[in-house]
């Protein structure tokens, strides 16, 4: 299989993609199969050689690769909504023997794949507070889970790096090796609780050379939620956490010793708990 039928077909995948929702749309044949994906009853059918292998709300391809005398198609299969993102398998195609199909992957977070050696290797992003999970898929085992990789955060990086305003969500600078050092550092034992919570739901932005950033539990957002701010000229980390049950907590206290823009912005952010 020549490099310039990987790249065609990997168009043709995406743009089945974009068509099946509206029609049934038929491939060329793979390895001697067809490949097809149908409407029934509201929802997606993949269908190889006309026996049906999977369904969902969503089903569409996305990529093709070769191993040794297997082809292999990376799909992604979804339940509709944005309570989960969509969920990859993988159809493949051995020299010898029956069409198969492994997966969809169990998770709810993005996943992302990558060829490594004879094989795929598929992992969920990258998140402060949370492993990397990660799962590998041969011809010959299907896919198999790997060790997940524990965060860590970027030791290269540093607070110039908070010059280039590329933050927009609080958990961004966790991923900065000396911005999260100086939120340990204010934040104690709590730190790795608070690292969590502030992957939740939120956003941030520059006010000046300052980045102010708050996030909260996914539907408790009363129940317990955080700010940061990081003063860019002090280059210190200012932290504040509404516990579940419990009183506004500031880091580092008193709350006094904050810059006054930095006490500015928590008086704001705590209106929501009067």
């Amino acid at each position: 299989m020549s490099r310039q039928w990987v790249r065609t077909f990997s168009l043709v995948g995406f743009l089945l993609g974009a068509l099946a929702p509206a029609r049934a749309v038929e491939l060329e044949k793979v390895a001697g199969h067809t490949v097809e994906i149908r409407e029934k009853d509201f929802e997606k059918v993949l269908v190889v050689d006309g026996r049906e292998l999977h369904t969902n709300q969503i089903v569409f391809l996305d990529d093709v690769y070769a191993f040794g005398d297997t082809v292999a198609l990376v799909g992604t299969s979804s339940g509709g909504g944005n309570a989960c993102d969509g969920a990859p398998f993988v159809l493949s195609f051995p020299g010898r023997g029956a069409p198969r199909i492994d997966g969809p992957i169990d998770s709810c977070v993005s996943v992302s794949w990558a060829v490594e050696g004879a094989g795929l290797v598929f992992s969920t992003v990258s998140v402060p507070g949370r492993e990397t999970e990660r799962w590998q898929w041969t011809a010959e085992r299907g896919i198999a889970p790997l060790a997940s990789v524990a965060f860590q955060a970027d030791a290269a990086s540093g607070w110039a790096n908070l010059r280039e305003r590329t933050f927009t969500h609080p958990s961004e600078a966790f991923g900065n090796g000396e911005i999260a050092a100086s939120l340990k550092m204010v934040l104690g034992s709590d730190f790795e609780h608070f690292q969590t919570l502030m992957t939740g739901v939120g956003s941030g932005e520059f006010k000046g050379d300052d980045f102010v950033g708050t996030a909260c539990r996914p539907h408790a957002c009363l129940d317990e939620a955080g700010l940061i701010f990081l003063s860019s000229g002090e280059r210190r980390a200012y932290a504040a956490w509404k516990p579940d049950g419990g009183k506004i907590a500031v880091f580092p206290a008193p709350v006094k010793d904050w810059p006054e823009k930095a006490r500015a912005e928590l008086r704001e952010w705590a209106k929501q708990w009067p």
